[in-house]
């Protein structure tokens, strides 16, 4: 994540406001009062950029390497000036510094308006990162975060000119960096849920073992999409009408589109229990770089579970002539939890250098290096690595990679879970 182009254009437009903060700055100022501004400016511009990545501008991925990327930077963003912020309020003065008009001061209160908004942003911060709250509940504080972002444009706008050149170069930035912050928070509030989505209509529920493919019907045109992608989908069915992100099992190709849901919770347990045909869905996306196609002659595959969905539409994709040496592993429980595992054996015992290689975790196997080599039997230097499954493990196999002589560049994750 750290080598992304979008990640090293943050990093440098922090360091370019830490240099035009400090080296513009009043030279009366104290120490202690330039340090409070300095890190509630940066904590500032990573809250505008939280916003801005969760408008899931597509235009973006790029940079990031993916939207899951994008969301693991939204989220480090958040915590980050989080901390900066609590950082920011015991360096800040306590009263009125001298020169500063105490009745404009007391007019707009620029110091009320961030006391409240650090006070709120701890508390959805705290609510944010509980993973024991359930999704559905999570979202509606997670959405606040938003006003939060605007009590703080507030605060930087009345701050007293005393503590910064709101007019000065790295004024502009946190102006620039408020407008932004707040232009993709309405965007994502009130123009996002109906712009980017796509009309469909549930055509099946296919019932698997403990999982669910959902089958969709485009309503109007159809959502053109590359293997191993993904989207948000939203049903309009009571109880079942929050969005969530799926990865597309289906290929390019296909008329219809297909989701397949594994049943983790009570949300994803509706879906396989409660979801009829002709239901509304509204489809948002796609999303996602994970595209095997892009990965050169020789590729190692490797699914943990219901990560098997970005391969599974590679697979279906698969055209008569392809040449590629794929190794693709597949990590279950035991084999009644390998979802489509007869087709996968089917299609690609069709393809001559294409092997499917089944790995149970009940049966004794567990998917390590050690494995992999065996039975690549190769330099694993020259393979591309494509792995989705839980970051247990997949973060051991990318260090693995990595000491094998895989280049970073060579090495792709598709996140497992966006909180």
């Amino acid at each position: 994540m750290l080598r992304q182009p979008g990640v090293a254009v943050l990093a440098a437009t922090l360091i370019a406001f830490s240099i035009l903060h400090v080296g513009f700055s009043d030279p009366q100022i104290p120490l202690k009062v330039l340090g409070a501004t300095l890190l509630g400016g940066i904590a500032f511009i990573l809250m505008a950029t939280a916003n801005l990545l969760a408008a899931r501008p597509r235009w973006l991925e790029g940079a990031f390497g993916g939207l899951d990327r994008m969301y693991e930077v939204h989220k480090y963003a958040g915590t980050t000036a989080g901390v900066l912020a609590l950082l920011h309020f015991p360096l800040s003065p306590d009263a009125v510094p001298e020169g500063v008009d105490a009745i404009h001061e007391a007019l707009v209160p620029s110091a009320p308006l961030g006391m409240y908004a650090m006070i709120f942003l701890f508390l959805l911060l705290a609510l944010t990162l509980n993973r024991k709250i359930a999704y559905h509940r999570w979202r509606i504080p997670h959405k606040a975060m938003g006003l939060v972002f605007a009590l703080v444009f507030l605060h930087v706008l009345m701050a007293p000119v005393f503590f910064y050149d709101r007019y000065g170069p790295s004024g502009m930035i946190l102006f620039a960096a408020g407008i932004i912050g707040l232009l993709s928070y309405l965007y994502t509030l009130l123009l996002m849920p109906t712009v980017t989505s796509r009309k469909y209509v549930v055509e099946a529920v296919n019932k698997l073992e403990r999982s669910a493919e959902i089958v969709l019907a485009p309503s109007a045109g159809a959502m053109p999409f590359r293997a191993g992608q993904f989207a948000f989908v939203k049903f309009h069915h009571a109880g079942l009408s929050e969005p969530h992100p799926f990865t597309i099992t289906s290929a390019p190709a296909d008329a219809m589109l297909r989701f397949t849901v594994k049943s983790l919770g009570d949300w994803t347990r509706r879906i396989r229990k409660d979801l009829t045909p002709g239901t509304k869905v509204d489809v948002r996306g796609p999303y996602g770089r994970f595209d095997t196609s892009r990965g050169g002659d020789r590729q190692i595959w490797i699914a943990g579970g219901i990560g098997v969905a970005p391969f599974l539409s590679a697979v279906r994709s698969l055209a008569s002539g392809d040449t590629r040496e794929i190794w693709f592993f597949y990590a279950v429980r035991e084999v009644a939890d390998a979802l489509y595992l007869e087709e996968l054996r089917d299609r690609l015992a069709q393809m001559p250098r294409m092997r499917l290689i089944l790995v149970e975790s009940r049966a004794g196997d567990s998917c390590t290096m050690d494995l992999i080599r065996a039975e690549v039997d190769q330099p694993l230097a020259g393979y591309s690595l494509y792995q989705c499954g839980p970051a247990s493990l997949t973060s051991d196999l990318s260090k693995g990679f990595r000491a094998a002589g895989v280049p970073g560049r060579r090495i792709h994750v598709e996140a497992f879970e966006f909180r």
